[in-house]
């Protein structure tokens, strides 16, 4: 083998191609669960598929008669998914293989807070569907974005931004030319609340919206001394709030909502390998033991007459923390809020998600003291002269 006498001798050295990075420096990119067996696959020969028949959750003893429960009949099977990279896979129990997956549209988004890079000079969508209203164009977006996130007074970074946004290739000059900028700016201004008190009470009560307003009435007991004596009946304010049934079909009419919504509960095991013992893991609603012996119950329960409908589940999550209404002052309001417990609690934490519900408007009640209730129509400072 002849050597080249230019080559220096670090550029002899043979050089490996392939560089792997030791385990400790290695990161595995979240990936998210297996989906389910396609509908057609219903033999033992699918892999990823294995049926047993079980006994359902609610099946009567043997004592019971059968036409007490007409649906305790049902045998259910058991249909697993193979394991992912982490060694996790779901166990179903029921009649026939879910239709509705919502694992099949979760992305790389949902399970990592990693920000995703845009390809491309622009830092914006390239989609002719993308909308940047009250501006016409990108071109104008981008300008009237640097004019009011820059402060009033310019300085030189914001100088540096601006020639970025003009001299890039993307920006062009004729889409601001026309730009109507004061009436965007008037739009900007203008919000949903600019509108009076009674239209604001009328949306309130807007029954297509699904609030309502309930008067709250509380029995207040006076002494026998007092002028009126006995419990008395008083209206303590309103109560904003709305059906669960209406916030319900609400949720369930969003098609964006219902693709990440789990209707059919599962148990969620790993095992790293063929060999290993398959561990149950427990963190979401969805997959815990009430979530299951309630869908089971719901399933052995008599059918409604000419309905053929599919029965699920729907867990419902309640909270209520004080809000403050006001920067100067000691007004608070206790909003009421719903959260679905069928969707990941990965996506509820998300704010950007928009998957919180209020459903009622709390108020605090103030209690006059004693002395007042004690003696109607007659101040505490007369009473003690």
């Amino acid at each position: 083998m002849e050597l080249d006498n230019h080559l220096s001798l670090a550029e002899r050295r043979p050089r490996r191609i392939n560089h792997q990075l030791p385990m400790r420096f290695r990161d595995v990119i979240p990936k998210a669960l297996p989906l389910l067996p396609p509908a057609s696959a219903s033999s033992l020969r699918d892999p990823l598929a294995t049926f047993a028949q079980q006994p359902p959750a609610s099946s009567p003893s043997p004592t019971s008669s059968p036409s007490a429960t007409p649906s305790s009949s049902r045998v259910h099977r058991v249909f697993q998914t193979s394991r992912n990279i982490f060694g996790l896979f779901r166990r179903y129990y029921s009649e026939r293989p879910p239709t509705h997956d919502p694992e099949e549209y979760v992305n790389l988004q949902d399970l990592s807070d990693e920000p995703t890079a845009v390809d491309g000079p622009s830092q914006w969508p390239q989609s002719s569907a993308f909308n940047f209203h009250p501006y016409p164009n990108e071109s104008s977006f981008r300008l009237g974005e640097w004019y009011w996130n820059h402060g009033i007074q310019k300085s030189r970074e914001s100088f540096n931004a601006l020639l970025n946004i003009v001299g890039s290739q993307d920006f062009c000059p004729a889409d601001v030319r026309n730009t109507k900028w004061r009436k965007i700016d008037s739009q900007l201004a203008r919000n949903n609340f600019d509108s009076d008190v009674e239209e604001a009470e009328e949306a309130w009560m807007d029954e297509d919206a699904g609030w309502h307003r309930t008067p709250i009435s509380i029995s207040v007991p006076f002494h026998k001394r007092n002028k009126v004596p006995g419990p008395q009946t008083y209206v303590f304010g309103h109560l904003y709030h709305r059906t669960l049934v209406s916030v319900i079909c609400e949720k369930l009419a969003n098609t964006h909502d219902n693709q990440h919504f789990h209707y059919n509960p599962f148990e969620l095991y790993w095992s790293p390998t063929d060999d290993s013992d398959d561990i149950r893991l427990h963190g979401e609603l969805y997959t815990s033991p009430a979530f299951l012996e309630a869908h089971h119950e719901v399933q052995g329960l008599p059918p409604e007459p000419g309905c053929n409908l599919p029965r699920v589940v729907i867990a419902m999550m309640f909270s209520s923390d004080a809000t403050q209404l006001t920067s100067f002052s000691t007004a608070k309001l206790w909003p009421c809020y719903l959260y679905f417990g069928n969707e990941s609690k990965y996506r509820r934490c998300k704010p950007t998600c928009n998957l919180c519900n209020h459903i009622a408007y709390f108020q605090t009640v103030r209690f006059l003291k004693w002395p007042y209730l004690l003696f109607d129509n007659v101040s505490l400072a007369s009473r003690r002269i």
